[in-house]
């Protein structure tokens, strides 16, 4: 009987400390209307490209995102700053309906920056989201904007179902002559 008090304390540590990471951060897959609010407005602090410097922002970028080569992932939450920070470049807010559009999207983006030379078609770069012996593609694959500095985006859309948003990812980026890993721990975005 001893035994079995002794044993239950430890296994029910064992127990509580493994339900932690379901608590801790990580992207949500579904926000609700205060959190986009909360998005919304933390984003609106900021003009533009200014919100790469933020706290929050940083923790989805990977490599040398925004200046150089690497990239950001764009949860709900992350997509929502950004696009708030644009339209505060305008002058504008960003309007309820963009925020529903967002909060009902069942993908998430991982946008990467590779040289112009390597990426002439979506093709030219292949972008694996590793996680432990999961290895995912994305949906599609685009280009994106076309930077001064003879770099590229790459737009990967992914399915949210197809990745745990509480794990560690190494992102890889193929093209025709490189190969690079970047690893982020996506518990770390908002």
């Amino acid at each position: 009987m001893k035994w079995a008090k002794w044993w239950t304390i430890p296994a029910c540590i064992v127990v509580a400390l493994a339900g932690l990471p379901a608590m801790s951060g990580a992207f949500d897959t579904k926000l609700t209307p205060e959190q986009m609010k909360e998005a919304a407005e933390y984003g609106a602090k900021y003009k533009g490209t200014d919100v790469f410097g933020s706290t929050v922002v940083k923790q989805a970028c990977f490599g040398g995102y925004p200046g150089g080569e690497g990239g950001i992932v764009m949860s709900k939450y992350i997509h929502a700053v950004v696009i708030s920070a644009m339209m505060n470049l305008k002058d504008k807010t960003v309007t309820e309906e963009k925020l529903k559009e967002i909060d009902e999207l069942t993908t998430f983006k991982v946008i990467v920056i590779v040289s112009e030379e390597e990426a002439k078609t979506p093709e030219d770069v292949q972008i694996v989201l590793a996680q432990g012996t999961n290895n995912t593609l994305p949906q599609k694959t685009e280009l994106g904007m076309k930077r001064k500095d003879y770099k590229q985006s790459i737009d990967a859309t992914f399915l949210q179902d197809k990745i745990n948003p509480r794990s560690n990812t190494t992102i890889i980026v193929k093209t025709r002559k490189d190969e690079k890993r970047y690893k982020i721990d996506f518990s770390d975005i908002k």
